[in-house]
């Protein structure tokens, strides 16, 4: 079965709705690291040489979603203020390709 979110922002806008801010801080905060595992997810493992292609392509779709969904860049200059974002780890780890 495919896994369907209920949105993360809805529940939160709920949470507010009842004056249960820091629920939903909280709660949008499990969003930020639900989506940014299953990005990491699907863009490991990387070459390290091609990090910055990877970023280049991450942005592109940072823009084009905020282009293409009314209200994204508004939600995302307020939740910007007050998120905390976590920090990446990363593992270097050197191994032969496989694939090329």
């Amino acid at each position: 079965m495919k896994n369907r979110m209920q949105s993360f922002v809805d529940r939160g806008n709920i949470l507010i709705s009842k004056g249960k801010t820091e629920d939903a801080i909280k709660l949008i905060s499990n969003g930020l690291q639900y989506y940014t595992n299953r990005i990491i997810k699907g863009v490991s493992p990387y070459s390290k040489a091609d990090a910055g292609l990877l970023v280049i392509v991450l942005r592109h779709l940072a823009d084009q979603i905020e282009k293409k969904n009314e209200g994204a860049k508004e939600f995302v200059d307020g939740m910007s203020k007050c998120l905390v974002f976590p920090e990446l780890e990363e593992m270097e780890r050197i191994e032969k390709a496989n694939r090329h």
